[in-house]
């Protein structure tokens, strides 16, 4: 019986797709042979947000369990977060959260921030894609003058990238998929953080990793500090702007685009996004990817610039890496039939 699973059975448990909200004096019950069983605490988390960038956009949900090794119950915290604007429709339609939610059991962000902090304690934590949670945490320190923290942070999708390189994609979803784990509510804050915590401790027993229980110990480079940016497991790269890849957003990916942005770009309207490089070994090439999806390359020279640019950084040892950017749009055609759009993306210069 997997985590998930088991949740179904255990009374007082909700599942986060329901409206009642989850007490953190509720528990989580996991008896799995593949959950350490020594070492200190750690604590999975996610967060559902209005959007990609944390200087435009806020948190609307926060999740954490705190995974404590030996014990048969691990406390949890789950929020929903009363926020100032109506959610936009595609992240309504993706995550299911409404206004009429947040309105009802929506929390002040600034309660639920010090609640969460104090949850988390100073245990390293673990998130599927932290580098993007890490950048809304940060973002809603500040917002609301909170003292940062220096928590350690390790990435459950730098893990599957590890365990299974051979898949062609690893989205939480497929990962569920992959592992033949009750998914849940897809893009709510505990399902996605139960998730993420089966896949990082299941990637500890595929053969190409190590096959001792998972540790925290220091993945080819030191760990940085949440207070000090992302941690290294999976690289930021900022600029330089000579990395640009034009008329991304044809038709084939338009449905990816959309996803991540919402509706239709209007021409010469810029979105900030996160997307990842993924550098191919077995050739010169580059990818961009956008939310696991291969949307384009960078030219060859650009890549040859790119491959020396992290050679030079000395992070030769990375395929994987991320960097805020820009996508900007414009129409294909002037035909009122055709509604797709071109993406630019500029990686930008010290995340202007």
């Amino acid at each position: 019986m997997t985590i998930c699973e088991f949740l179904e059975t255990f009374k007082g448990y909700t599942r986060a797709s329901d409206t009642a909200r989850l007490d953190a004096d509720d528990a989580i019950l996991m008896r799995e042979s593949h959950y350490p069983t020594s070492g200190d605490p750690i604590v999975f988390f996610d967060f559902e947000t209005t959007g990609l960038c944390p200087k435009k956009e806020v948190i609307i949900e926060v999740a954490a369990v705190k995974y404590i090794p030996g014990a048969t119950e691990h406390p949890h915290i789950s929020h929903l977060i009363a926020i100032d604007r109506p959610l936009p429709s595609f992240i309504t339609k993706l995550t299911g959260i409404t206004d009429d939610m947040l309105r009802a059991q929506g929390r002040r962000m600034d309660v639920v921030l010090d609640e969460f902090i104090e949850f988390i304690g100073p245990h390293p934590v673990v998130a599927f894609n932290i580098n993007f949670d890490v950048r809304f945490l940060n973002a809603a320190i500040e917002r609301h003058g909170r003292r940062p923290i220096q928590n350690i942070g390790h990435c459950a999708l730098a893990r599957a990238r590890a365990a299974w390189p051979d898949l062609p994609t690893h989205k939480l979803a497929h990962m569920a998929k992959h592992l033949n784990l009750n998914h849940g509510a897809a893009h709510r804050a505990l399902d996605d953080t139960l998730l993420a915590l089966e896949v990082y401790f299941r990637s500890f027993q595929v053969d190409r990793t190590p096959a001792s229980a998972p540790t925290l110990a220091p993945v080819k480079r030191p760990e940085r500090t949440i207070a000090a940016g992302a941690p290294s497991v999976i690289p930021i790269i900022t600029g330089p702007r000579q990395f640009r890849i034009e008329a991304l957003g044809t038709s084939r990916h338009q449905d990816v685009f959309e996803a991540v942005c919402g509706p239709r770009t209007a021409k010469g309207a810029a979105i900030d996004i996160q997307v990842q490089l993924r550098v191919e070994p077995s050739s010169n090439a580059v990818r961009v990817l956008l939310q696991e999806e291969i949307v384009g390359n960078l030219s060859p020279r650009m890549a040859q610039d790119f491959r020396r640019a992290i050679i030079d950084g000395d992070l030769a040892e990375f395929r994987h890496f991320e960097c805020s950017a820009k996508v900007r749009g414009g129409k294909i055609t002037d035909s009122p039939s055709d509604g797709h759009y071109v993406m630019w993306l500029d990686i930008p210069q010290d995340d202007d």
